[in-house]
């Protein structure tokens, strides 16, 4: 086997350790405990090992001299950790395999005339243009290597390869596969104009727009009135509401009086008629009467009745004014002369209403987002009844948009994930936003938790309590002992705070199946937590350890949606349809962070870096640790994109 490069090496030393059967870490141990990541490096062609650690390598592994030696001269080795560079810089490996032995040894003194030696910018792009005839390349042009490269760029191979990752990290984001880039950016009569998009923008133009205060805001307490149909037709069902109501309270209070397996008495017949009522009418009851697992408390029952009981005069009205105030909101919507962010979400729940206009209020009006006078669609204060309408304005408004919000709640749907798809197909930013638990007074942050490593985790959980610690926990399970343990240090008081701050974007009132023989008074309870959120009721007797134990597993929830959304959701990374290039998602978990991504998103000044992976490439939001653009690997990939996207660059 004729050995050349560095990928042809790497080839060899996988081929030969898995013959042996080995792994590379116990090839790193028995091997003289040479470092794991120096073999893996290695078989992946990335880097040649120190060579030491080369001759033990090839030692433990037999491999001949003959076809290690050459790697181990000095100006050998130089040219190969060149090569690996160069490689990247083209989106393509390179090798002398093709050039005869004085070939070989001219490219050898070429790359050490270059590399580690005193030389200026002129001097270096003349000898790396020269280089690159050897492989067969295209030379770089003058624009290209000013735009990357200096003399500096040459000193040794760790600043060769620095320079290679700011262009990968600017390529990246414009083309499909790096091959694509080296061709389209050096064919490029005028670069300047072809990397413009990548440039910090001024917010001036944003800064200067007249304020846009159009929209008539809806009281939160009204905006479950947006969750009826048009109110017109609330009497055309009033007899049918009249007759579920009835039988909804009748059940409730013969469950009372009698326990909840005396529900089985009523006839299937005029169960099965109201369950048909309650799918009519939207009912949110964990299950139908027919349903073996129906078994709802007495005053779930009373607050379903309360909530599809037909309206009298004064509810019709309101809802028929909160209704037209969404409809000249949507007018005002449809009108606007800008359009920036639109915000996906669901709502079904009355806490859907609020933790969506709560989120939104609280990020439009934060100091980072403020000056800039967006414009955004707020969804809980805009209503159309007609669905197809409602679609074609949702579908308008995020082609407007320049940039889309996607709230993480405790589910997502098909609209919504929709919605976010045709964002990031578009080539537009998306910002998933992810609740979380924090208690700052009880030294709780669940996505700081979650972040840390799993023996970080052992630890915190044995400094709690060493008895709950066990070897067999995952990370979730230490997860949520932590939480729960320093839940359940804080008072009533102070838990009762931390549920009124929460109860919305947890979707505390959906929660009612945790309580079992308590969910009546749960919910009485928390029905004052919702009205007085600043002064919530004390905690009742017995409620206490299921309310701490719902917050857990709720956050929990949340933290395995922000990690799925950060690595393996479908939503993670969409082609954008026009240039192939792989768009990602940004992941915030505060308003907070979701306030500096949003003005960082317009100014196009996220703080990124290019992480080379085994099977791809990688461009990274630093302070999210969110992946927003990818290029892989996979030749035959990689070969396709180049081949299909190439007549769609930017």
């Amino acid at each position: 086997m004729a050995v050349h490069s560095l990928g042809d090496l790497g080839s060899l030393v996988r081929a030969f350790r898995e013959h042996r059967g080995l792994t590379q870490e116990q090839l790193s141990k028995d091997a003289g405990r040479l470092p794991r990541t120096a073999i893996a490096h290695l078989e992946q062609g990335y880097r040649l090992p120190a060579a030491e650690h080369l001759r033990a390598l090839a030692k433990h592994l037999s491999l001949p001299d003959a076809l290690v030696e050459p790697f181990l001269r000095p100006s050998a080795a130089r040219r190969v950790e060149f090569e690996a560079e160069l490689g990247e810089l083209i989106g393509q490996e390179v090798s002398i395999a093709h050039l005869d032995d004085q070939a070989s040894q001219a490219v050898e003194g070429a790359v050490t005339s270059l590399i580690g030696a005193a030389i200026t910018n002129h001097a270096a792009f003349d000898t790396l243009r020269e280089i690159q005839v050897f492989y067969g390349i295209r030379p770089v042009s003058q624009q290209f290597f000013n735009r990357y490269f200096k003399a500096d760029s040459f000193q040794d191979i760790g600043q060769f390869s620095a320079a290679v990752k700011r262009y990968q990290a600017e390529a990246i984001r414009l083309f499909p596969t790096f091959m694509q880039a080296y061709e389209e950016m050096n064919r490029a009569s005028d670069l300047a104009t072809l990397v413009a998009a990548l440039g910090t923008r001024s917010l001036d133009e944003y800064r200067d727009r007249a304020p846009w205060n159009r929209i008539e805001n809806i009281d939160e307490a009204r905006l479950r009135d947006l969750g009826y149909i048009a109110a017109a037709k609330l009497d055309q069902e009033r007899k049918e509401r009249e007759e579920l109501v009835k039988w909804l309270r009748d059940m409730a209070a013969f469950i009372r009086q009698n326990g909840r397996t005396s529900v089985e008495e009523f006839k299937p017949k005029r169960r099965r008629e109201m369950e048909s009522l309650l799918r009519k009418f939207g009912s949110r009851l964990s299950h139908g009467p027919m349903s073996a697992l129906f078994s709802p408390a007495p005053e779930e029952l009373e607050a379903e009745a309360e909530r599809l009981a037909p309206k009298d005069e004064i509810d019709r009205a309101r809802i028929a004014g909160t209704q037209a105030t969404g409809l000249r909101n949507l007018s005002q919507y449809l009108a606007a002369d800008h359009m920036d962010v639109y915000v996906a979400t669901s709502m079904r729940e009355d806490s859907d209403f609020v933790s969506v206009n709560q989120f939104v209020l609280r990020l439009f009006e934060h100091p980072e987002v403020k000056p800039l006078k967006l414009r955004y669609f707020n969804p809980t204060q805009s209503w159309v009844e007609d669905r197809i309408a409602k679609g074609l304005v949702e579908a308008l408004m995020l082609r407007r948009s320049a940039a889309t919000i996607y709230m993480a709640q405790k589910s997502d749907t098909f609209g919504k994930d929709s919605e976010a798809s045709v964002a990031l197909g578009q080539g537009k930013p998306v910002i998933v936003y992810v609740p979380k638990l924090e208690a700052p007074e009880l030294q709780l942050d669940s996505s700081e938790l979650a972040q840390s490593s799993e023996d970080d985790l052992r630890n915190i959980l044995h400094r709690i309590d060493p008895a709950e610690v066990s070897q067999t926990m995952d990370r979730e399970a230490m997860l949520g002992a932590i939480l729960n343990r320093r839940l359940a240090a804080g008072t009533d008081e102070q838990i009762a705070d931390v549920v009124a701050r929460h109860w919305a974007d947890f979707g505390l009132d959906t929660e009612t199946d945790r309580f079992k023989e308590t969910r009546g008074k749960y919910l009485e309870w928390l029905r004052g937590v919702m009205s007085n959120p600043n002064a919530p009721p004390p905690i009742p007797e017995g409620l206490r350890a299921d309310i701490d134990g719902t917050l857990v597993a709720t956050a929990v929830r949340f933290e395995r949606r922000a990690s799925l959304f950060r690595e393996k959701h479908p939503l993670a990374l969409q082609v954008i349809l026009s240039t192939g290039v792989l768009n990602g998602i940004l992941v915030a978990r505060s308003v907070d962070s979701c306030a500096t991504l949003l003005r960082k998103v317009f100014e196009n000044n996220l703080d990124l870096e290019l992480v080379r992976g085994e099977d791809s490439y990688r461009l990274i939001e630093r302070t999210t640790q969110s992946t927003i653009r990818v290029i892989s690997k996979h030749h035959l990939l990689a070969n396709a994109f180049a081949s299909y996207y190439a007549s769609h660059a930017p």
